[in-house]
């Protein structure tokens, strides 16, 4: 191991609009290292992925990724397939086997440029294309250096912190030197392998790979426009009912504040 909510939703997304710089699909580096977590949110389950290059680091849902792939496909058989996967949860609302990935910021996608020093998160709300950027955050650690669990293959150490309104444990591995992790953590002398918080979400790593692996990316598919916003004011509209249809269940944040 060490060598490593429905129709309405996918038509908004089909039309989105913006107002600011375009990116096509491109390659921003190479990649150096590769993790894919596991993440569950109640009866809710994704698979995300953390690519880092030298530089620049992204994380992601690979269920977006897939989703909006097909989305933005010129052939119209596979632009429904999204739409048939919904269709047929709606219409098999018991049924597990029918219920797709669904997690907290399962449609951004975050990249963090070390060189700059910043964090730019890619999204969308009700149609709109969104980002935010932020500089890294420096998370205040509590390490519990006598601790010891073992994650996906990898001896790790437990430390914890309160981000933005929550609390967090997470568990890393000095035997890969990277101090990253999923989502927006990061400042640990090593790579965290699982984040929990609890009654909320759990991310566990599930897989580590340095050879083979796609560049670090960034993905926009249908080559739409993003609208600069500010972090705090997108959180605020996002957590607002107003935003959206009357009866939507909105989906828990990472952030509360």
């Amino acid at each position: 191991m060490k060598n490593l909510k429905l129709i309405v939703a996918v038509a908004l997304l089909m039309a989105g609009s913006a107002t600011m710089n375009a990116q096509t699909t491109h390659d921003i580096e190479p990649a150096v290292l590769e993790v894919k977590y596991d993440v569950r949110q109640g009866v809710n389950k994704d698979l995300y992925c953390l690519r880092c290059g030298k530089k620049v680091s992204e994380y992601f849902s690979l269920n977006r990724l897939r989703n909006d792939s097909l989305i933005a496909s010129a052939d119209p058989a596979l632009n429904m397939i999204v739409l048939n996967e919904m269709l047929e949860e709606a219409q098999h609302k018991n049924n597990p086997d029918k219920r797709r990935a669904a997690s907290p910021g399962n449609n951004e996608y975050l990249y963090t440029n070390l060189k700059e020093g910043k964090i730019s998160v890619y999204t969308s709300l009700m149609g709109t294309r969104y980002v935010t950027e932020e500089a890294i955050p420096i998370m205040e650690w509590s390490i519990m250096e006598d601790s010891a669990k073992n994650v996906c293959g990898y001896e790790c150490h437990k430390a914890t912190t309160n981000f933005r309104g929550r609390t967090w444990e997470v568990w890393y591995t000095d035997d890969v030197p990277v101090s990253a992790g999923p989502w927006k953590f990061g400042g640990l002398p090593g790579l965290i392998l699982q984040a929990t918080c609890k009654d909320f979400v759990e991310i566990k790593a599930c897989e580590l790979k340095n050879k083979g692996i796609s560049a670090v990316r960034f993905y926009n598919f249908d080559n739409k426009k993003y609208e600069l916003i500010e972090r705090e004011k997108l959180l605020k509209t996002r957590n607002n009912p107003n935003t959206y249809p009357s009866k939507t269940i909105i989906t828990p944040q990472m952030e509360l504040e």
